[in-house]
């Protein structure tokens, strides 16, 4: 057997007969269609399943962040816009993250805003009043735009009528604006 005649020897073979039998024509998809659901199925267990964080003892989560605002609201006048903005969008975002189990800390507004546009849990005056809130805070935090005392006011009178609205509380009494 030489080089050149290789391929002309290899012709000659003839094949095992198991091999035209229908039914092992048939049964070489079947039990390759069964080994792949049996690993796809051993992969997708690997993976730890996700569990829902269970609610945490203690106090409802908006009783925190309505405090966090208080706090805030005490010592807004030594703030400027800039560290308030900040301050303020942190809480709301905050908020938003333990009381929906949503990732809002680590996306963009527009991200953000997107996600919810179909979200039943959001109501539209709800992501109107988000839009507009993190729209106002992402102009002082990013283009720093500076903004009135009264503008510092609202955005803090907006993050808490928000977490009062989704707690189901009533406005605050000074909250009638």
């Amino acid at each position: 057997m030489t080089n050149e005649t290789l391929i002309e020897d290899l012709t000659l073979l003839r094949l095992p007969q198991w091999w035209e039998n229908p039914w092992f024509l048939l049964s070489v998809p079947v039990v390759a269609g069964i080994l792949l659901y049996l690993a796809t199925r051993w992969w997708f267990s690997r993976r730890p399943p996700v569990t829902p964080v269970p609610e945490a003892g203690g106090p409802p989560v908006h009783e925190e962040f309505l405090r966090r605002l208080r706090e805030l609201r005490e010592r807004h006048d030594r703030l400027e816009a800039y560290p308030l903005g900040i301050e303020v969008s942190e809480i709301l975002r905050g908020y938003l993250e333990a009381r929906y189990r949503l990732g809002i800390r680590y996306q963009t507004t527009r991200e953000f805003l997107d996600s919810v546009a179909a979200d039943p849990r959001f109501n539209p005056g709800h992501r109107e009043v988000l839009a507009a809130f993190l729209g106002l805070c992402d102009a002082v935090k990013f283009a720093r735009r500076t903004v009135s005392g009264a503008d510092q006011d609202g955005l803090l009178d907006a993050a808490e009528r928000f977490i009062r609205d989704c707690a189901g509380l009533a406005p605050d009494k000074g909250d009638a604006k």
